[in-house]
């Protein structure tokens, strides 16, 4: 039986509780019987807030606790019962905890089993009993030791981490490295977890840089890739539509820079807050030309020549000349743009054809100068005149009775004796507007020796506007192309250098000496180029042209009189003409013959990738330029007709139109523009040696149509 008072386990019939000593023979006998083991059901410990650590007591052998959710059964007359307390109950339950009882729990614990209704005990307060001292100290101990964790992390924490703290939309710059570390936060100071990071050159030259971040660890300078060593403003945009908000911090980049800020945290001011994000990107000057050239294509139209009737020559129709200028010098160039503002034609080019400048300040562009247009007097001729002196390009201006006047307004203007008392100023900008560094006075007085001109813009013959309206495109690709100082350190991994082969060998004749002798010594070295570099694409590319080498000698000295497969090379030249990304150009050109016939020049080109030291198409050099192989076939055939206009034969306008002329290794890329490689006589009878024009211009000094052989240059 047990104690009704303390719950402790006391032999059967006792008056006595041997542990708390109160009476229980009354109450068990009010009962109507002893408590057994079978009666009791575990209940609630109304201490368990102040012994959570406490381990369960072990169970002993044969002893299943009962749930604690499991509620006491009582039979349906009984009165109910007030639970014992749980420190109590883990002894009714079979606990061997309790030191006094041990032995009979053990000897009288039955197996378990559906617990027994329990008759109704009147049980007298719960015993409140209290952690014992042990514990007590135990807990103190344990608090102690958080407190002082606490403590701890707050004093270590800050100083194992310590980041800048940035406000953003600062006028000073912030020193950074490629291991400098930024983590925006908004203005409430919340790391942001999804957004664009871009870095815009503040000088406007050059390209952009932009990444995309998530997750709210921050990025580093170096996920940007390879950056030049320049000052940037930092444009962070998070958000979408109009709640779309854009923070920024201006950078001072240096790549190994032992003073740069390890960690920055870039809080969004509140100001910047409160921006649309159109207010805080900022553009490249190549990007806002760029927007400035497509505007007015879409404003005015596409450059394109118009032929006004059979009488006379063709005008302009649209933006039909585009090209950037450094007129002031600073390194930083303007963009000069030439059109219509519709069909020019005899008796409106006058008023329809304009020229302009424009000029990158300050992350803006603005139009700073609108040059006169030289207009035909009996045709649909306008054109302008670029002059340059002193190293900058400028522009002619008139003046009359004081005033600066259009050339259209003097009345006798191109006559070689002008009555009207008109002079001439050249005008050169000075970064904020174009002012006279010449005159004004006579033609004799401002065109000095020193004064060299140029036309551009030139409205007269279809082939003529054809030219001037690929300076568009040109001038877009170079837009696109950016700075190519950005390029720099990435193309220092590749160096182009220059291998020789001595040769001496004896073939049979060509065919214009035959009759003579029937063979041909052959002495010379022979060039091929190499690339400076690491990796497994740069050792095969280089492997590749020293057999190409080989392979051609080889070749050369096996041939035979009458086999007409065989081919001799009398020279072989080889160079690299453009690396461009780990994209590689090689121009071939030689001189050789199959026997029994007259020897000729053939140039030939092809790509590698110096990554893999794989041959690539054409193709894979055009996509960097957004070019199809279509459209650089189309160039090539204009470029062909403006360098031979003589071209009249029928063999020839065949050959402009055989597709054969123009394969892919008729084609190279020497960072200037797309060339196209002519064969000797297929356009000129006449001609000696191959070709080399230009098709595609991108660099200002290139022109469609332009000769740029090398043997010729």
């Amino acid at each position: 039986m047990f104690c009704t008072k303390c719950g402790a386990q006391i032999p059967d019939g006792a008056k006595f509780c041997t542990r708390c000593g109160a009476s229980v023979a009354d109450d068990a006998r009010q009962v109507g019987g002893s408590l057994s083991m079978d009666d009791a059901q575990p209940v609630a410990d109304p201490f368990a807030d102040d012994v959570q650590a406490a381990a369960p007591p072990a169970e002993p052998s044969g002893v299943q606790a009962q749930p604690q959710s499991v509620r006491p059964q009582q039979q349906p007359t009984a009165q109910p019962t007030r639970p014992a307390p749980a420190h109590r109950a883990a002894h009714v339950a079979g606990a061997a905890s309790d030191p006094v009882n041990h032995q009979a729990a053990q000897t009288s614990a039955p197996a378990a089993a559906e617990p027994a209704a329990v008759a109704p005990v009147e049980q007298g307060p719960a015993v409140n009993k209290k952690p014992g001292k042990k514990r007590r100290v135990i807990a103190v101990v344990a608090g102690l030791a958080i407190v002082a964790a606490i403590g701890g992390a707050v004093v270590v924490v800050p100083r194992l981490n310590v980041a800048d703290a940035v406000t953003s939309g600062g006028k000073g710059a912030v020193a950074c490295s490629v291991e400098t570390r930024v983590v925006p936060k908004d203005k409430s100071g919340k790391k942001l977890s999804s957004y664009t990071a871009e870095l815009v050159s503040v000088s406007g030259e050059g390209k952009s840089y932009r990444i995309r971040v998530k997750g709210d660890d921050g990025f580093a300078m170096s996920d940007f890739g390879k950056l030049p060593n320049k000052k940037y403003k930092m444009v962070i945009t998070s958000g979408k539509g109009k709640k779309a908000r854009a923070m920024t911090m201006k950078v001072d980049y240096s790549k190994n820079n032992a003073d740069a800020k390890k960690s920055i945290d870039l809080t969004q001011s509140k100001a910047e807050a409160a921006k649309p994000v159109e207010q805080a990107v900022t553009k490249t000057a190549n990007e806002l030309f760029a927007d400035k050239i497509k505007e007015y294509q879409k404003k005015y139209g596409e450059g394109e020549a118009v032929g006004p009737d059979e009488n006379h020559y063709f005008g302009i129709k649209g933006l039909a000349f585009a090209k950037l200028i450094d007129f002031d010098g600073d390194g930083q160039d303007e963009l000069m743009l030439g059109f219509s503002t519709e069909q020019a034609t005899f008796e409106n080019v006058a008023d329809v054809v304009r020229a302009e400048v424009w000029a990158y300040k300050d992350g803006k562009i603005r139009k700073v100068y609108e040059p006169d247009v030289f207009v035909g007097r009996q045709e649909a001729l306008a054109a302008f005149n670029i002059y340059t002196l002193n190293g900058k390009s400028m522009f002619v201006s008139y003046v009359l009775d004081g005033k600066e006047v259009k050339e259209s307004d003097i009345p006798d203007f191109g006559a070689s004796m002008p009555k009207t008392p008109f002079q001439y100023e050249l005008k050169g900008f000075d970064g904020n507007t174009f002012k006279v560094v010449s005159g004004p006075g006579s033609y004799k007085d401002v065109f000095t020796d020193d004064v060299k001109t140029e036309s551009d813009l030139v409205v007269y013959s279809e082939e003529e506007v054809s030219k001037t309206v690929a300076t568009v495109s040109a001038t877009l690709d170079q837009l696109k192309s950016g700075d190519k100082s950005d390029d720099s350190e990435q193309q220092a991994s590749y160096e182009a250098t220059t291998a020789t082969q001595d040769v001496d060998f004896t073939g049979p004749a060509p065919g214009d000496a035959l009759g003579r002798d029937e063979t041909t010594h052959v002495t010379g070295t022979w060039t091929y180029p190499q690339v400076n570099g690491t990796g497994l694409g740069v050792t095969k590319f280089n492997q590749a042209m020293q057999q190409q080498v080989s392979d051609t000698l080889e070749k050369s000295k096996a041939a035979k009189a009458d086999d007409d497969n065989s081919y001799v090379t009398m020279k072989y030249d080889s160079e690299v003409v453009s690396i461009e990304g780990s994209i590689v150009c090689v121009r071939t050109s030689v001189i050789g013959y199959t026997p029994a016939v007259r020897a000729t020049p053939k140039t030939r080109s092809a790509f590698y990738d110096l990554k893999t030291g794989e041959r690539v198409s054409l193709e894979d050099s055009l996509a960097q330029h957004s070019l199809s192989f279509d459209t650089l076939k189309g160039e090539a055939k204009a470029a062909i007709k403006i360098a031979k206009p003589d071209m009249s034969t029928f063999e020839a306008e065949n050959n402009l139109n055989d597709d054969d002329n123009y394969t892919e290794d008729h084609f190279y890329f020497d960072g200037k523009g797309y060339v196209v490689i002519v064969d000797q006589g297929i356009f000129d009878m006449e001609a000696a040696g191959t070709y080399d024009l230009v098709a595609h211009p991108i660099d200002s000094s290139y022109s469609v149509g332009q000769d740029v052989t090398p043997s010729r240059n």
